[in-house]
């Protein structure tokens, strides 16, 4: 569905964390119960284990589908070279120059029309390369997205350690067979850090798209 406005951007970021959110904590409330009748069960287990990947799946899933929906919605303001802000003008000009390089005529013409006159050119942002998560989505691979975007990565840096090691880790053992059960304070204590920065993530978007700061400041 295309995302022409900011209600429709609010709308689709909303839908898209409100069921993630209703599975999570419904996941949340089992593993707990589980642990309260046998803290080392096959079920207790298979629980704990499950919620760690779901967790990566949602986490990798909502930032995907949230920044996506954004630079659909950028697209759609039809914005010129010269009225991008910097992460998107980069993306722009990176692509053109790839497909000029490649011997593709029509984007050297345009990347020609953006230096010469980029309060004219209209900027072709590439909205099926930005939003790469790379099937795990460590906090490299987010900086890159934002950056892309035109957002500031640093809010997120703090988080690093606990994306790195303990989500995308802890995803990539039980992902590989490896023997990793998370105990649930711990699987608690990740699973609102996720859902906090998810909430991050969308207050973030919104802001960037209420105050056009897609454009060039």
């Amino acid at each position: 569905m295309a995302v022409r406005t900011i209600g429709e951007l609010e709308d689709r970021l909303d839908n898209a964390l409100a069921w993630r959110r209703i599975e999570l904590q419904t996941l949340k409330s089992q593993i707990r119960a589980a642990y309260k009748k046998s803290a080392h069960s096959p079920l207790t287990r298979a629980l704990a284990r499950s919620g760690i990947a779901l967790l990566y799946a949602h986490w990798e899933g909502y930032v995907k589908e949230s920044c996506q929906a954004y630079v659909d919605y950028v697209a759609k303001r039809r914005l010129r070279v010269g009225e991008l802000n910097d992460g998107l003008l980069k993306v722009v000009l990176d692509q053109l120059n790839r497909r000029s390089v490649s011997g593709d005529e029509s984007a050297m013409l345009a990347l020609m029309e953006a230096v010469r006159t980029p309060d004219n050119a209209r900027a072709r942002i590439p909205r099926d390369t930005i939003v790469d998560t790379k099937s795990n989505l460590r906090s490299t691979v987010l900086s890159d997205i934002l950056q892309c975007i035109g957002f500031d990565a640093d809010t997120f840096l703090t988080k690093n350690n606990l994306i790195d090691k303990t989500l995308c880790d802890g995803r990539n053992a039980i992902a590989h067979g490896r023997d990793y059960y998370p105990n649930p304070d711990e699987f608690d204590s990740l699973h609102d850090e996720i859902m906090s920065m998810l909430a991050d993530i969308r207050s973030t978007i919104m802001l960037h798209a209420q105050e056009q700061r897609y454009r060039r400041i």
